[in-house]
């Protein structure tokens, strides 16, 4: 068994500035073939991890950074079943790992070592794959902004999503969308209309802890779409707070703007420039995007004291 650790730089920032040599100080007092790699572009951590993976033999790739280098190794080792995923979450959000409980066993290297695995679903994309959730609109444009805001000291990654969705606030908050989707009895379903966003969920959180899919689960073979049209602008504030935490799929005030369906597969076309987001990873994309299932398409590796399976409600 080979051990991968492929690291954001970043990382440091949030913690992990000494992980290396905790890497080292483990491998060196229980032995193992492992191999630590620094990220040094966006998509490089994908690239590192498929060749790790397309490589052969079993390996266990461990993502060290946010949701965003998470995201990026399960796509580079999607596919490949000789290749498990682990993450230690020293990002900004970490909203991943909120499905397994929080943050604390994934930080612990022992318990890390001593993970078992767990087939989870991922999301294919018009512009790559993501493992949480993908969204398109406003919330895609506040992850995009949300990135200026993180690297300013002291500020959290859900400070930096509320202060970007601030910001995000005096600009275009709509956008007109014909939206097709396939639900989970296999039925095909149009709207269209004036969306905030529309939202794809294999996880439940994002955008450092809103909780925006909270129905979803990991391994259903199913996506939960979350589609909200624009309200009237007072409306917003208050509406917020309700969404942040998970409250708005049974809330009155959302329902004259809410649609919510489980399915497999959503397609959203609209005009000129859109903001897709895939795990906190934002791309500008002309005019359409596609957010479906993979099933079981991943291994992943879930430490001792953690949560599995559904009795977390992942």
């Amino acid at each position: 068994m080979r051990e991968l650790y492929i690291m954001n730089p970043s990382a440091g920032k949030n913690g992990a500035s000494g992980f290396s040599e905790q890497v080292h100080a483990y491998h060196a007092a229980n032995g193992g073939a492992y191999a630590l790699e620094i990220t040094k572009y966006p998509g490089h951590a994908a690239a590192l991890a498929k060749a790790a993976a397309e490589s052969g033999g079993e390996i266990r790739i461990w993502a060290v950074g946010g949701d965003g280098t998470l995201s990026e190794v399960c796509e580079g080792a999607a596919g490949h079943k000789n290749a498990a995923v682990g993450v230690f979450p020293y990002g900004s959000g970490n909203d991943f790992v909120r499905s397994f409980g929080g943050r604390g066993p994934f930080l612990d290297i022992v318990r890390q070592h001593g993970a078992r695995e767990r087939t989870v679903d991922m999301i294919r994309t018009d512009c790559g794959l993501g493992v949480g959730i993908c969204s398109l609109g406003f919330d895609a444009k506040v992850a995009e902004r949300m990135t200026r805001y993180k690297s300013i000291p002291g500020v959290s990654g859900s400070l930096a999503y509320i202060l970007s969705l601030v910001c995000s606030l005096f600009g275009r908050i709509s956008d007109e969308l014909e939206i097709e989707l396939v639900n989970e009895s296999g039925e095909t379903e149009r709207f269209s209309g004036d969306y905030v966003f529309a939202l794809a969920g294999n996880a439940k959180w994002y955008g450092g802890g809103f909780c925006g899919s909270p129905n979803s689960v990991l391994d259903d073979g199913l996506l939960d779409f979350v589609l909200i049209e624009k309200p009237p602008l007072w409306k917003i504030p208050q509406m917020i707070g309700i969404y942040k935490a998970g409250k708005h799929l049974a809330d009155a005030r959302f329902a004259p703007y809410l649609t919510y369906r489980r399915g497999t597969r959503i397609e959203m076309r609209g005009k000129g420039s859109l903001v897709s987001n895939i795990d906190g990873n934002c791309v500008r994309v002309d005019g359409a995007e596609r957010f479906e299932i993979l099933p079981g398409a991943l291994r992943f590796l879930v430490p001792e004291g953690a949560a599995f399976g559904k009795e977390n409600g992942a």
